[in-house]
């Protein structure tokens, strides 16, 4: 059920017109029935990944599901133009962006499972930054 809340949120949400406010991500966590396997979150049926990129005038925001089983912590590592996000555990995705960004301006926050990272762009010499 709530996969489907999701994807109708999804479509409501990329349906709206340019102009009306914008909502970047959201996550739905519902409680696990007691006993109840832990759900694999790393690809769901239609193999798309729980990772979510979205890029914004200033910044890019990637969320994602953190792995409440794995070992290690869920962290984030950020290069010029790519996102190393580990969700825990030993595996590690890089994601490529199309720009470059501000690394010591860029920060990422671990919190109920979701791991959201936000990629500050770089300034184009000449050009005042925004904050």
């Amino acid at each position: 059920m709530f996969r489907d809340i999701a994807r109708l949120m999804e479509k409501i949400l990329s349906e709206m017109p340019a102009h009306d406010p914008k909502i970047i991500g959201f996550t739905i966590i519902g409680g696990l029935p007691e006993g109840a396997p832990y759900p694999d979150f790393a690809e769901d049926e239609d193999g798309e990944s729980d990772v979510e990129v979205v890029e914004g005038d200033d910044c890019i925001y990637i969320t994602a599901v953190a792995d409440a089983r794995a070992d290690g912590a869920p962290y984030v590592t950020f290069q010029e133009d790519s996102v190393t996000l580990c969700t825990g555990g030993d595996e590690e995705t890089v994601i490529d962006l199309d720009c470059e960004i501000d690394i010591l301006h860029s920060f990422y926050n671990v919190q109920h499972g979701v791991i959201d990272a936000v990629c500050r762009k770089k300034s184009a010499p000449g050009e005042v930054a925004r904050s």
